[in-house]
């Protein structure tokens, strides 16, 4: 039932970012990436989190840009490649923190630092 919902809203956010690139692209690749997570086509879930943000960089949605960099870090975290989920998650945060979304940016650092403790000791979360 989820993966046909899934398909359905694929096709139409495909539509909506034909007509209106600007809007929805980076939005179609984040899609697209989970659902080629869910069928365990990992090289290509990889391939549209970066096309997502990547786009959502190109068209200034801050928000997008982080959402896609965080979900990127949870599908990092899900095959256990901890420098790639940390990589995602830090721009993730600071991106957060950047458009004004404290409560979120503390959030999922305090998220990152509980899952990765002592995992992070090259990283640095400072948000100013």
């Amino acid at each position: 039932m989820w993966l046909q919902r899934g398909k359905k809203a694929k096709i139409t956010m495909e539509k909506w970012a034909k007509s209106s690139e600007w809007n929805f692209q980076s939005r179609f690749f984040l899609l697209e990436a989970e659902a080629y997570f869910c069928i365990k086509d990992y090289n290509s879930a990889r391939a549209s989190y970066d096309k997502a943000i990547a786009s959502a960089k190109k068209h200034r949605f801050v928000n997008e840009e982080a959402l896609a960099n965080e979900t990127a870090g949870y599908f990092f975290m899900d095959l256990g490649r901890k420098d790639d989920c940390l990589r995602y998650m830090l721009e993730a945060h600071k991106l957060y923190h950047a458009w004004g979304a404290q409560a979120k940016s503390n959030a999922l650092y305090d998220f990152t630092m509980k899952s990765f403790e002592g995992a992070n000791s090259r990283h640095s979360f400072n948000t100013t």
